[in-house]
């Protein structure tokens, strides 16, 4: 199970900017690079589809078995991946605790705003017993704290997932079966940031 929730959690990439608290109008472009994602490979779609089916089937087998798919909880290694070209953009490993905090808040369902839930998703909205924690190994098995830095001399990236690659000025990610990998950059053009569907 664990390695199908990761295949749900494949890549979060986050705009520095939003830990700065930098003001002015950002968006999200997790459905801009979904598009150009599909246009690059066309078997992309049915890729999703069949995970969609086989996280289905999984729910529906543990229930047909009389368990809860719920019942037990399932923690995610996380690394993040901190490309900069300044200090500015170097945020503290403080910083990325506290969003790690927040995602597990979220997911619990202890954020502070779970009351501002909309009406249509009270009734479905739950603890979904998913957490997580930074890295503790690396994908060689080498002690990690779960957190890379790059300094680099790109001085923004965009949706072209070049922050991913290392030969681009990134940073490579780690196996998406084994972790939750979010990078930290400066990202051009008013994005915000985008996270990649499985």
């Amino acid at each position: 199970m664990k390695k199908q929730l990761l295949t749900l959690f494949s890549a979060i990439l986050l705009a520095v900017s939003t830990f700065a608290g930098t003001p002015g109008h950002r968006n999200c472009a997790t459905m801009e690079n979904l598009d150009r994602l599909k246009m690059e490979d066309p078997a992309l779609e049915s890729r999703m589809q069949q995970i969609e089916q086989q996280s289905a089937a999984y729910v529906q087998a543990r229930k047909n078995a009389g368990q809860n798919a719920t019942d037990m909880v399932i923690t995610i290694p996380v690394v993040f991946h901190i490309v900069y070209s300044s200090a500015t953009y170097n945020i503290s490993d403080a910083q990325c605790l506290a969003q790690l905090d927040q995602l597990n808040k979220d997911y619990a369902r202890l954020n502070t705003d779970a009351g501002n839930t909309p009406s249509v998703w009270q009734g479905i909205s739950a603890n979904t017993n998913i957490q997580f924690c930074l890295a503790s190994r690396t994908p060689a098995g080498a002690a990690t704290t779960g957190i890379e830095r790059r300094q680099t001399t790109i001085t923004s990236f965009s949706t072209n997932d070049n922050v991913k690659r290392y030969a681009n000025g990134g940073l490579d990610a780690w196996s998406s079966s084994s972790y939750l990998n979010i990078w930290v950059c400066n990202l051009s053009g008013g994005v915000l940031g985008y996270a990649q569907f499985p």
